[in-house]
């Protein structure tokens, strides 16, 4: 029973304003890395390591989970805008996507993965 008032009090650290801020910077700086054909998510998150040192362990956390969780998402819009995948699992969108991006149909390729992660991340979240 002593693993409930625990949870409690680590979603009260987790949900503080401060820590949201540090998770919506990690979320730009992640969607800012992942469009850079090439630069993927751990190389991004070695470069913004030494930066961490002098924060708190919560705040160093949320910015990372931020970092980390839209990398494979931002990483479709140079997948199909330029045919240069960051990643190795956006290799079937640029087969997909960049013909529809030369033919003008990017529009659709580009917004459609955004849906299924969020579903999939609420999914394993309600587990």
């Amino acid at each position: 029973m002593q693993a409930l008032p625990s949870l409690g009090q680590a979603f009260a650290l987790i949900f503080q304003p401060m820590q949201l801020l540090y998770l919506m910077g990690g979320v730009l700086l992640g969607l800012f890395v992942g469009v850079l054909p090439g630069l993927g998510g751990i190389a991004g998150l070695a470069l913004l390591l030494p930066f961490m040192y002098g924060m708190e362990p919560v705040s160093r956390l949320e910015l990372m989970i931020g970092f980390i969780a839209v990398i494979p998402t931002s990483d479709t819009f140079s997948s199909v805008l330029l045919g240069i995948p960051g990643l190795s699992a956006s290799q079937a969108t640029v087969l997909d996507g960049f013909p529809f991006a030369k033919q003008g149909r990017r529009h659709g390729r580009c917004r459609r993965p955004l849906p299924r992660r969020c579903s999939a991340a609420s999914a394993a979240l309600s587990c």
